[in-house]
């Protein structure tokens, strides 16, 4: 799928591995959205936040997620993201620009998306980093000398359709990297995971985006 996902979000940083750990506490849960997170081993925490939507359908979410043009207005902490030629379909190398707050350094996102079918009604995006020693491949690195790369991440956004309703379950891991305390790092990806929703309800009802699933997916094989 072209252009398949962008993002993902500074809001997103949080997990070296999802199934490591079992034990969510729940931070919030108010407006059709709950969020819910869990300690890793560095002291990081993943998350996972879902929330429900009437009357749209998968192909509503993911043309949202093409619209680069559009995603700092509902990705929280994004200043722009850029989606790089890939030659698997239903694949994406996206590049993510974060800002963060003053004096915290800025941050970039090399991230490989890939969009499987689960069943006729449920697919899902995954997401993970670019390795370090692959990134010259796609990046001019001289450009984002001004940056740190936020790594490891490892993400998805699950898109289930019952009836009128798309239920979305986003998880994400990701580490900012540098001297950001850790207790400074899970507060800003909790309020940047909840400022994202709120915002996503906003946008996913424009009528630009609606449309009949018509999405392409991959077998995902490198990412097992």
């Amino acid at each position: 799928m072209k252009k398949l996902c962008k993002y993902l979000l500074w809001s997103l940083l949080v997990l070296p591995s999802f199934q490591a750990y079992a034990n969510w506490k729940s931070w919030y849960s108010e407006d059709n959205l709950s969020i819910s997170y869990q300690k890793q081993s560095s002291g990081l925490i993943e998350i996972k936040a879902q929330a429900s939507f009437d009357n749209v359908n998968r192909q509503a979410f993911l043309n949202l997620l093409n619209d680069t043009q559009n995603a700092s207005e509902w990705l929280s902490n994004v200043r722009s993201v850029q989606s790089l030629p890939w030659h698997t379909k239903g694949e994406n190398i996206v590049v993510t620009v974060l800002n963060a707050p003053w004096p915290v350094k800025d941050r970039v996102m090399l991230t490989h998306s890939c969009h499987r079918l689960v069943s006729e009604a449920t697919s899902k995006l995954l997401i993970k980093s670019i390795d370090k020693s692959k990134r010259a491949e796609f990046l001019p690195l001289e450009q984002f000398k001004k940056y740190i790369f936020v790594a490891p991440i490892e993400g998805s956004w699950l898109l289930e359709e019952t009836s009128n309703t798309l239920l979305i379950t986003h998880q994400i891991y990701a580490d900012p990297q540098g001297k950001i305390p850790t207790w400074l790092s899970n507060k800003t990806a909790l309020k940047g995971v909840k400022k994202t929703f709120q915002n996503m309800a906003k946008q996913i009802y424009k009528k630009e985006y609606q449309a009949e699933n018509n999405f392409i997916t991959s077998s995902c094989s490198t990412f097992e």
